[in-house]
């Protein structure tokens, strides 16, 4: 049912009632000019100049007027108030000749500013609506501009100059008008009458008077003056405006601003065939109550049904890609949020990167505003996931918060697992294991954002589907986090380091070429190359051992650990060369830049760079047989890009150096690397060939107290493990003559 406001109610008149008024007020002031003169036309005499003045006043006021908006309206009278002035004759006045001609004159000089600051507003502010010039003249043009200032010149010319001969009637005809002025009774008590008249038909006869239309912006957007506080406009309420063409639509409030002494309200409005059971007036915006209209016209504009909140409307600069927004009054928005837009009736996906701030200048007062930026996900499919869609929203369309309790029918596949989720929605990101093994993948980011998690959980998938894993591993963490997987030790013993690193150190400090030192370090790998394959096969084979770990804790001298690494590397790809894809292997390389560093232009021997180069080549081929790699790394900059190229999926945390981002620039779009910066823990960026999206997603990890268990566990195990070594050190020092910083930790 309708709200009742009587004040709002008892001031404003429709257009028939004003019309009634209008009647009645010019046939009281022809009795009183009858009265006074005797006269019934008022061309017959130069007194007849006050009737004319009164009635075209009200003509104005209550009968035209209210189809003009400012300054047009200040025109209109100012030219009429000419039209009246000019012609009059003082040949037969005698009393006061001197003031009423001064007062003549002032009277068609105000009118003639008037009309021509009315008319420098309207060309001014048709070229621009923040011009100086057009503003100022509007608001001079706006006061002065009024019938009460303009037309009382003439009444008060007319009732002096020529009622001179019975001073009682000019001063019954002056008091008229500043009674019919001021007072306005016969409006007064028709707006009273018609006020009853609405209360008896029953309250849904009347609404609360909301505001008045400005001006309507392509597609559905309405700007309106309300007549009230910023509180009547708020978007848990739609209200009812009556369009120029005679139709009525539906308006949802979106924000408000000030300028000069107007509030402002910006709203989206949608065309309704339902007639409301109120009376209403062209151009006026009342309060309209019904039940679930709110969820009604937000599922009639999203083109979905229910649970969405509208959070902003589309501005200019967006693309297909990246769409920007303003935000819409108190909305709460984060990055990484997802928004979506109907446009040609498929429900289009963006997930928020960025905001900035900006501000609109409707007429006076700029209006600050928040802008945000939103990278297209597309439109989702169960089994693909997110597709593209080929185009944008239109400028002024609303977007909508994707509701928190929105489930999508996501369908995976045996070889499919999810990663993480959307940030607050129930989307999840499903990654295919196959493609994450075959076309190689990068886990990045700096230390405690969570990706060593990641890369657990991808390892656990691999390791429930059947997968071999073999991690190179500097941390040490891998066989005690994943000890319930019983984690096969693979590796050189610590002899056999010992003598590699002595090899090498001899070859690096030899006389030129080194040549018997090079024999004696080839002597040596072939020695050991048996037993390197002997360990690989068997961890192969062996159906039981299902993950292989090779730990480089023990070794110190670079040169070494790349060695050995490609030893071991090249062991599984000769293996997985005379078995074709017998069974599925993923190499995960903790650490990645200190195991396949950037080494050209790095001070790197040329023996280095060969290994470096040998590693890249497993990476190359190793698709072909069945063998994946797994890069994991916090120093994206000093990673080998000739090997990083070659993953088809990133999943990138926080990073912050500029050589990193700027070579992530060739794998998201600028946008998404504006963001990684500001990826908080267990959130980071995905894109490749293994997610189920067309395009980069920004993806989260719920908080698991079991994983933060497991790692304070971790910790603990490790620092006792280090206290019980120093204290074995401590036996011995002295005794063997160890000095204490010889202790590894």
């Amino acid at each position: 049912m309708a709200n009742i406001d009587s004040h709002k109610s008892i001031n404003e008149l429709r257009q028939k009632p004003r019309v009634l008024v209008f009647v009645v007020n010019v046939l009281l002031a022809w009795i009183v000019f009858y009265l006074s003169t005797g006269n019934i036309s008022p061309f017959s005499t130069d007194s007849g100049i006050w009737l004319l003045a009164v009635i075209t006043y009200w003509f104005w006021v209550l009968i035209t007027t209210p189809f003009f908006r400012p300054p047009k309206d200040s025109l209109a009278i100012a030219i009429s108030a000419i039209l009246l002035l000019v012609p009059i004759d003082f040949s037969e006045v005698q009393f006061f000749l001197p003031l009423l001609q001064l007062t003549h004159v002032v009277a068609i000089v105000i009118s003639l500013v008037v009309a021509a600051l009315a008319l420098v507003a309207i060309f001014k502010q048709s070229d621009s609506k923040d011009n100086l010039l057009g503003k100022i003249s509007y608001q001079l043009s706006e006061k002065l501009g009024r019938g009460e200032v303009l037309f009382t010149f003439v009444v008060l010319i007319s009732a002096l100059g020529f009622y001179q001969d019975n001073i009682q009637w000019a001063l019954i005809t002056s008091g008229f008008w500043v009674l019919m002025v001021a007072v306005k009774p016969v409006e007064l008590v028709v707006k009273v009458i018609v006020y009853f008249k609405d209360l008896k038909g029953g309250e849904a006869q009347i609404s609360e008077l909301i505001g008045s239309i400005i001006r309507i912006d392509n597609p559905d957007i309405v700007r309106v003056s309300l007549v009230n506080s910023v509180d009547i406009w708020n978007n848990q309420e739609v209200h009812l405006m009556h369009l120029p063409n005679d139709k009525n639509a539906y308006v949802l409030p979106l924000f408000v601003q000030i300028q000069n002494k107007e509030i402002i309200g910006t709203g989206l409005f949608c065309v309704t065939s339902e007639k409301p059971s109120f009376k209403t007036v062209v151009g006026n915006i009342y309060r309209y109550e019904k039940d679930g209209l709110v969820a009604e016209l937000i599922g009639k504009l999203s083109g979905v049904d229910g649970g969405s909140n509208i959070v902003g409307i589309i501005v200019e600069r967006s693309t297909i890609g990246n769409i920007k927004f303003q935000v819409v009054s108190d909305t709460e928005l984060e990055e990484g949020m997802v928004i979506f837009a109907n446009i040609r009736g498929k429900k289009v996906y963006y997930q928020i990167l960025d905001a900035v701030t900006g501000e609109e200048s409707f007429k006076e007062n700029p209006f600050g505003m928040h802008v945000v930026s939103g990278a297209q996900l597309g439109f989702y499919d169960s089994k693909d996931g997110f597709k593209k869609f080929p185009w944008l929203p239109e400028m002024n369309q609303p977007v909508f918060l994707v509701p928190s309790d929105e489930m999508p029918k996501q369908t995976l596949e045996q070889n499919e697992f999810m990663i993480g989720k959307i940030p607050h929605t129930n989307f999840g990101v499903p990654v295919v294991l196959d493609d994450l093994i075959e076309y190689h993948s990068a886990v990045l980011g700096i230390t405690g954002t969570g990706k060593t998690e990641l890369v657990f959980d991808i390892i656990k998938n691999a390791l429930d589907r059947g997968t071999k894993v073999f991690c190179v591993d500097f941390t040490g963490e891998y066989k005690l986090r994943l000890d319930t997987h019983k984690p096969e030790l693979i590796g050189l013993s610590i002899s056999q380091v010992k003598k590699l690193e002595d090899a090498l150190f001899a070859v690096e400090t030899g006389t030129f070429g080194a040549k018997p030192e090079r024999a004696a370090l080839q002597k040596f790998l072939e020695e050991i190359k048996p037993e390197i394959k002997t360990q690989i096969e068997s961890f192969i084979i062996d159906g039981e051992k299902r993950l292989g770990v090779f730990e480089l804790t023990e070794i110190t001298n670079t040169n070494a650990t790349l060695k050995t690494i490609e030893m071991y590397l090249s062991t599984i790809m000769d293996w997985a060369r005379k078995n074709r894809k017998a069974q599925q292997i993923l190499i995960v390389l903790e650490e990645a830049h200190t195991i396949i560093p950037e080494v050209y232009g790095s001070g790197f021997n040329a023996d280095t760079q060969w290994v470096v180069g040998r590693i890249g080549q497993i990476a190359l081929q190793g698709r072909k047989y069945g063998v994946g790699l797994l890069l994991v790394s916090q120093r994206t900059a000093l990673v080998s890009k000739t090997i990083l190229s070659q993953c088809n999926t990133y999943l990138t945390h926080s990073l912050v150096d500029k050589t990193s981002l700027d070579y992530l620039n060739g794998v998201y779009s600028p946008d998404h690397v504006k963001a990684i910066p500001n990826l908080r823990p267990r959130e980071f960026l995905v894109h490749g060939k293994a997610v189920k999206s067309e395009r980069p997603l920004l993806v989260s990890v719920d908080f698991d107290p079991e994983k933060l268990k497991a790692s304070k566990s971790l910790d603990k195990r490790i620092k006792d493990k280090k206290k019980d070594l120093k204290g074995a050190f401590s036996n011995v020092v002295g005794k063997d003559k160890i000095r204490p910083k010889d202790i590894p930790f």
